[in-house]
């Protein structure tokens, strides 16, 4: 990408940082930018594009809040890994990450596959508000899309309910999905957290990142009839291929 490509803003009644972020954008929609391709200097932006360093500034803040853009700290500005493969999906759904793709018309595939059957842990018997060493199905998986980790799930559901059985070695699919189709039970309301954390070793290797880097976890626990637990998540996204909405009304 060459830098020959940016003109002055023109003027109109549109703020300057905004003219800035939409120009931005146009570049990164179009393809001028692809994803992880590093921007040109703030210098050489606000000089090519006709304006002070501190509203290009404003403009890239923006960019960043969106996830268009990430800044890395004394190396530049690069356009989002995940730019156009983002997931996008309001917690007021109560969703799979199947569903959420099929709505998105994205293509993902899933690694790493591991299920288990074992004995609550006393942190889940709280959770879940079952008896000690209640059996439960643990399946963990990475969820990759066009080859590129970016999220780690891990479910556990009652074996009374989700055996380890009804879970092959083919699975490519959703727990809660397969949660939803049991004819004796109806998922009714998840109640979630979402906790900004760093990656620890295990973490890393699974998602094929840097220990320390930034990843949002989302921990759920979902309820049948009559407020019943039915199933526990704790699930890791890539902040540059996920956003959360929450709608409030």
């Amino acid at each position: 990408m060459t830098s020959d490509v940016l003109q002055p803003l023109k003027t109109s009644r549109v703020s300057l940082p905004v003219q800035a972020q939409q120009y931005l954008l146009g570049l990164v929609k179009d393809g001028t930018y692809q994803p992880g391709e590093q921007l040109p200097s703030e210098n050489e932006l606000a000089t090519q594009l006709g304006i002070s360093r501190p509203t290009l500034r404003e403009a890239l803040l923006n960019l960043e809040q969106e996830g268009i853009i990430v800044r890395r700290h004394g190396v530049g500005t690069f356009i989002a890994p995940g730019y156009g493969h983002r997931l996008e999906s309001g917690l007021e759904r109560l969703e799979s990450i199947l569903e959420l793709a099929g709505r998105q018309r994205m293509q993902i595939e899933f690694d790493a596959l591991d299920i288990q059957e074992e004995p609550a842990s006393q942190a889940l018997v709280e959770k879940l508000q079952i008896a000690p060493s209640t059996l439960v199905t643990s399946v963990r998986r990475v969820i990759v899309v066009d080859k590129t980790p970016v999220a780690y799930m891990w479910d556990i559901a009652l074996s009374s309910i989700l055996s380890p059985t009804d879970i092959d070695e083919s699975f490519n699919g959703s727990v809660l999905d397969l949660l939803k189709q049991k004819q004796d039970r109806q998922v009714v309301q998840a109640a979630a957290d979402i906790v900004a954390l760093n990656a620890d070793d295990f973490l890393a290797r699974k998602l094929a990142i840097k220990p320390g880097q930034a990843l949002l976890m989302l921990e759920e626990v979902v309820f049948g009839p009559e407020g019943t637990a039915v199933n526990f998540s704790r699930n890791y996204f890539i902040p540059e291929f996920f956003r959360f909405r929450v709608v409030r009304r």
